[in-house]
This record gives C-alpha cells, structure tokens and sequence, in this order.
C-alpha cells in the first residue's frame, strides 16, 4: 500500500506508514478518475455546442437587422389597405367576443377561466402588433439615394 501510494504522489523517501485518510482519499482520486474524464469531456462537448448556437444566434439577428434596415416597402393601394384593415377589424371583434366571454367566466370564479383570459390578452397583443406596423411604418422617413 505505501509504495503504490508513493508512486503516485510522486514521494521520493518511503515513508514509515501511509495514513488511512491519505491513502482513501487517494484511493477516491484514482476510483473518480475516469467518471471525472467523461464529465470534464461532456461539459467541455457542452460549452462547445452552446457557444456555436450563441454565435449562430447573433449573426441570425444581425442579418435579419440589416435586411429590415434595407427592405423597401411599397405603397400599397387603397383596396389592398381596406382588406387589410377589415381583416384586422373581424379579428379583433373575434378576439373581443373571446376576451368577454373569457373574462365573464373569470368573473363567475370559474376554474379553467384564466388560460382563457391569458389566451384572450396574448391574441389582443398579437392583433395590435400590425396595427402599430402601421401607423409608425410611415413615420420613419427614408431618403432614397439615386
């Protein structure tokens, strides 16, 4: 036992007698040491494979940054603007009727009313977002060059 012991720690002189928690810990050093490899070889595999997808992530956003900063729109006319409106005035009345009953449920102390109600606000949310699209689409003042 003291000479693998010394072996091990690299001890030159043999000592008289290895002590029992010096030798069980080096005993659980050498027990731990290929579950600690597969571990330190996961985590490191890991990190690899998180920072790939941040830096994919990252030149997603940019590229869809710069395309939106160049997209050109056109002006649309007035018959595709009156589709566009009346499609977003029927579903916000649908939304609303949803919404009401959903909060009358609510009211009523009903069980399964909230997953309602959240349902209810995340489709108002939705509805509004082409309705600022636009109303501040048109404020952004672009030059055209050339």
């Amino acid at each position: 036992m003291a000479v693998t012991a010394q072996q091990a720690l690299g001890v030159s002189r043999r000592p008289l007698r290895v002590g029992r928690i010096r030798y069980g810990l080096w005993w659980l050093e050498q027990a731990s040491l290929g579950p600690r490899t597969r571990v330190r070889a996961f985590g490191e595999g890991v990190s690899t494979v998180g920072r790939e997808l941040r830096w994919a992530t990252e030149l997603s956003v940019r590229v869809t940054l710069v395309g939106i900063d160049h997209a050109r729109p056109e002006p649309w006319s007035d018959r595709r603007l009156m589709w566009l409106l009346g499609t977003i005035a029927i579903a916000a009345v649908a939304v609303a009727i949803v919404l009401g009953m959903g909060m009358a449920r609510w009211v009523m102390t009903s069980s399964n009313a909230m997953l309602f109600a959240a349902a209810g606000a995340l489709a108002v949310g939705l509805v509004f977002l082409p309705l600022a699209y636009l109303v501040f689409a048109s404020k952004r003042g672009r030059r055209r060059h050339g």
